[in-house]
């Protein structure tokens, strides 16, 4: 008797499941990245691809499509299972500073400005709730 509870308990289905997209060297700058993801963070996805869809940002469209890519890594993990039956959200926007390209732009009386174009990194998670929608409890 023992022995049954010790092999279910190895092989239930798994209740929270979760997925990464990572892009380096994105040509964007951080700063713009921040304003976008501080309004997603937390959210749930269809939520936050709403919001993506229709703003005017640059790193709108950029992190929406990077948030299509992390739900389709999800279905590509998940092949069995029904995307209907899940609670999805964004567990964590991790946005670092890339590389960056120094020039020097000309300036009056014979001087050089530093333009600095600036890169990003970003990091979305992913992570999944089973809705046991029926059930009694719990």
């Amino acid at each position: 008797m023992e022995s049954n509870n010790y092999i279910n308990f190895f092989f239930k289905k798994k209740k929270y499941t979760r997925s990464v997209a990572d892009v380096s060297n994105l040509y964007c700058s951080p700063r713009k990245l921040r304003l976008v993801a501080d309004i997603i963070r937390n959210k749930k996805v269809e939520y936050s691809l709403y919001i993506l869809k229709n703003l005017k940002n640059k790193g709108g469209g950029i992190i929406y499509k990077i948030l299509l890519s992390v739900i389709s890594n999800w279905k590509n993990k998940n092949y069995e299972n029904n995307i209907n039956n899940y609670y999805i959200y964004i567990e964590k926007v991790l946005i670092n500073q890339g590389y960056q390209l120094k020039k020097i732009r000309p300036a009056p009386q014979g001087r050089g400005n530093k333009v600095r174009k600036r890169y990003s990194n970003l990091k979305i998670i992913i992570n999944s709730k089973f809705n046991n929608y029926g059930t009694y409890g719990t």
